[in-house]
């Protein structure tokens, strides 16, 4: 038997989770501080007509690129959760690989990367006869192990491509809202 049955490393995936969660903290108090600051905008007067309707144009483009910073945010803050909860997952993946491979051992058969096999070489017949009546239930152990992990897997893969869709959408607002007049520097 060489290497893990299961692959992954769930202490790193569970950091990088919580990182993303705490940097979408930041974010959030980022977007309090411009609402705060829009609305100590909307409150001063403006001089002039000319000057106000430039202002609202301004506020405009934060406002858009305030609610892609919050939209932002909560996708990282979804994000991170997806992957802590895969770190779950994959620990109990990993828990579960290893109790298959005891089993495996304990048997006296192979894994061949996923495939229990009965080992080459001469063997007596009950031996040979007890290994080979051992092969399906170890084989369920190690297809419970995989399984288990494959479906997190899956279940991440799919969080993680409707969050990228939601990132990419966020960009392109906030893009978006840079493109918009903003007033000429000094007024």
């Amino acid at each position: 038997m060489t290497g893990n049955l299961v692959h992954g490393d769930h202490v790193s995936c569970s950091r990088v989770g919580g990182a993303m969660r705490r940097e979408s903290s930041r974010l959030r108090q980022h977007a309090q501080s411009l609402v705060d600051a829009l609305g100590d905008l909307a409150e001063r007067p403006g001089p002039d007509t000319e000057t106000s309707r430039t202002e609202m144009a301004a506020m405009a483009a934060v406002a858009t690129s305030l609610r892609a910073l919050r939209a932002t945010a909560d996708n990282l803050d979804e994000a991170g959760a997806a992957l802590q909860r895969y770190a779950t997952d994959l620990a109990e993946g990993h828990e579960l690989g290893r109790r298959a491979e005891r089993r495996v051992e304990a048997a006296g058969v192979l894994l061949e990367g996923t495939r229990v096999i009965e080992p080459w070489g001469p063997a007596s017949a009950q031996e040979a006869e007890r290994r080979r009546a051992q092969v399906p239930e170890v084989q369920s152990r190690v297809d419970l192990a995989t399984a288990h992990v494959g479906r997190a897997r899956g279940r991440l893969v799919r969080e993680m491509t409707r969050l990228t869709e939601g990132f990419s959408a966020h960009s392109r607002d906030a893009h978006s809202a840079r493109q918009a007049s903003l007033p000429p520097r000094g007024c």
